[in-house]
């Protein structure tokens, strides 16, 4: 889910509001240089203030881009703490799968421990994921989806705000020349409604067909995690192959994910509401 869906409502934007304060008062505690956690746990100093990033450079080597993401978790959506220890070191293994440009403009990753909390919600440079009641699978799909976000609105992104397209992500406008906008054009006519000629077996889930920015980010994790999945489902509808070749060509550079197992009586013909809760294997994606 996108911030800016998430400020829609009112209670909700007190919460987000409360999130941002807390994540402030990290860094306000941090009178002199910046502090940041180790993926062993372990506090140090970083010396070297992150550089500010054009559209798609990427921080190399890959440990950098991560080191620069504040990590920190909170129960009450108020006092907030550096994350580290396991829980960092598990969400770090999923992030270094990913490539390392899709970081680039991620700043602050943080846990919400409320039960209450969305699972998951995501911008241009934050990240909150809801830290109970998931098991890992689920935990590490929502994180993708949510990455998903932040390429489309934050690494996918272009330096010409000049001439508005016909998208608007909530008040904020996507700028003719935005790499985002060649995606949306497949099933969209705008930030509202889909085009005449898409169908429901154009999109990989039901939350896809919600919006441009919710079909991105869910294509977005169904192209990491059930990648053959997707070349079966894309036989069957040009608009899904056009989806996955710019996943492949566009965002991932070429590359492919070996996920997803596509077995005889396969369902090409039904779609799930949310691709996050749909099973596959971890171990094997963190490990392959």
């Amino acid at each position: 889910m996108r911030l800016k869906v998430f400020s829609l409502f009112l209670a909700i934007q007190f919460a987000s509001f409360a999130l941002w304060q807390g994540v402030q008062a990290l860094e306000q505690k941090n009178t002199t240089t910046p502090v940041v956690v180790s993926s062993m746990g372990s506090v140090g100093v970083n010396l070297e203030e992150p550089s500010a990033s054009t559209p798609h450079e990427a921080a190399t080597p890959k440990l950098n881009a991560l080191n620069r993401i504040r990590f920190s978790e909170s129960s009450d959506s108020k006092n907030y703490q550096l994350l580290g220890g396991e829980r960092k070191s598990e969400l770090m293994q999923v992030m270094d799968k990913l490539p390392n440009e899709h970081l680039s403009t991620l700043k602050n990753l943080i846990l919400d421990n409320n039960p209450q909390a969305n699972r998951g919600l995501g911008g241009k440079s934050l990240i909150i994921i809801r830290g109970v009641d998931m098991d890992k699978p689920e935990e590490a799909a929502v994180l993708i989806h949510e990455i998903g976000h932040n390429v489309d609105l934050g690494y996918l992104n272009s330096p010409d705000n000049s001439t508005p397209s016909e998208f608007k992500d909530g008040r904020s406008v996507v700028y003719q020349g935005d790499p985002s906008l060649d995606f949306y054009r497949i099933s969209w006519a705008n930030e509202k409604a889909r085009s005449k000629t898409a169908v429901n077996f154009d999109f990989v889930s039901g939350y896809a067909m919600t919006d441009p920015f919710e079909d991105f980010a869910e294509t977005y994790a169904y192209y990491v995690l059930h990648n053959q999945d997707f070349v079966s489902k894309a036989q069957t509808s040009e608009a899904l192959a056009k989806k996955y070749d710019y996943m492949k060509n566009e965002v991932f550079n070429g590359r492919v994910f070996d996920t997803g197992v596509t077995e005889s009586g396969f369902a090409l013909d039904q779609r799930p509401w949310d691709v996050t809760v749909l099973s596959y294997d971890l171990n094997g994606f963190l490990n392959g």
